[in-house]
């Protein structure tokens, strides 16, 4: 009920779940308050006194219901939600301490980063090598791949430019925790080297869990438990890759109990230094923060490229993996970021969208040239 200004008059409201409910509880409540008016001034309900209480204007039904006011709710929700939004955006932006670009790294870090390698989702357990250069071509079926030989075309020129007058002979490739595409970058990077003419020993130095054998579909018995052992030399066991003459590997082996001691043996020393006499080395060790085999391992080495992960490594495990180097008086060479995105904006600021875009134009312009000759001749 409220009283309309300079007016005798009484405005009753009433709220319920339908219109004629509504209009029935108001004039039920106009009736009540009449009576009650009559009785204190007359006392009896239906005399009225000197003051008394008459329904001017009856109830009406309303046209639309008060509540719930659904465009009012609705802005209020979306205004509550793109403050929500946004507040969470800014939350997670400050407390993401995931990596997402180059410039965050070596900010952060004060550690340079040597190469980004596109995200490549063909890849498989049983199929990650890029083909030798000049094989990505547009007429190729590894067209796909031409942003993952691109990248390591560059991080192999970053390499080779780290020291003009003595390059790096003996490259240990790591990473801060499994799962970041070691393995993978040490392969690929070994096929790199070895097509620019390079002669190339790829070395599995992983003596917990080693995949250079499987990767390239070679014998995983012997390796390099057993030179390091003296069962054999390296000679011996080293194993040429086909499509590939400038590339030999090296299997892990046998597993041994004692891996770290292993390899840091001055056995293991004396076999790097000699072999890397004739031919650069691609070392495949184990991760930096579970063991310590990396760390011994790049002692013996000119340096260790560490591969990261974009949008899963933190901080403070590649801080924490790069500390465990300095501490065993080891050389990071650089970082080399993995799985960069090829869409959004950390794609444009790699440039892997202009890449893929352009290679995608060049392959549907061949196949618009060349398809109907192809299609014509398969006829003939």
């Amino acid at each position: 009920m409220t009283n309309p200004l300079d007016t005798v008059s009484l405005k009753v409201t009433a709220q319920a779940s339908s219109p004629e409910q509504a209009r029935d509880i108001a004039e039920a409540w106009v009736r009540g308050m009449a009576a009650e008016v009559n009785l204190l001034e007359t006392g009896d309900e239906e005399t009225p006194g000197s003051v008394y209480l008459v329904p001017i204007d009856s109830a009406l039904l309303p046209s639309a219901p008060a509540s719930p006011n659904t465009r009012l709710a609705l802005a209020i929700g979306g205004l509550i939600g793109v403050a929500l939004a946004f507040g969470y955006a800014m939350l997670r932006y400050t407390l993401d301490r995931r990596i997402r670009s180059v410039d965050s790294v070596e900010r952060e870090l004060g550690i340079a980063v040597v190469g980004t390698i596109p995200e490549e989702k063909s890849f498989t357990a049983d199929n990650r090598l890029i083909p030798s250069d000049g094989a990505t071509s547009t007429r190729s079926s590894n067209a796909h791949l031409f942003a993952v030989a691109e990248a390591m075309r560059e991080l192999r020129t970053n390499i080779q430019f780290m020291d003009v007058d003595n390059p790096p002979r003996v490259i240990v490739v790591t990473s801060p925790l499994p799962g970041d595409g070691k393995s993978t970058t040490a392969s690929n990077l070994a096929i790199t080297l070895a097509a620019n003419g390079e002669r190339v020993v790829l070395i599995d130095g992983d003596l917990r869990r080693p995949m250079i054998a499987t990767i390239f579909g070679l014998v995983e018995d012997v390796g390099l438990s057993d030179v390091l052992v003296g069962r054999a030399e390296i000679a011996e066991i080293a194993q040429r890759v086909p499509g590939h003459p400038n590339l030999v590997v090296v299997a892990a082996g046998k597993l041994p109990p004692n891996p770290s001691e292993v390899l840091g043996s001055a056995r293991m020393r004396d076999m790097l230094a000699a072999v890397s006499r004739e031919a650069v080395i691609i070392v495949d060790a184990p991760p930096l923060i579970p063991v310590t085999d990396a760390a011994v391992l790049t002692q013996h080495a000119d340096g260790a490229i560490v591969v990261a992960t974009v949008g899963r490594t933190t901080f403070e495990v590649l801080s924490k993996a790069l500390s465990n180097l300095e501490r065993a008086s080891a050389r990071a060479l650089g970082v080399v970021l993995n799985r960069v995105p090829r869409r959004g904006s950390g794609a444009a600021y790699y440039g892997y969208q202009y890449h893929g875009d352009y290679y995608r134009s060049e392959a549907e312009e061949a196949e618009r040239v060349e398809g109907p000759r192809r299609r014509s001749e398969s006829a003939a």
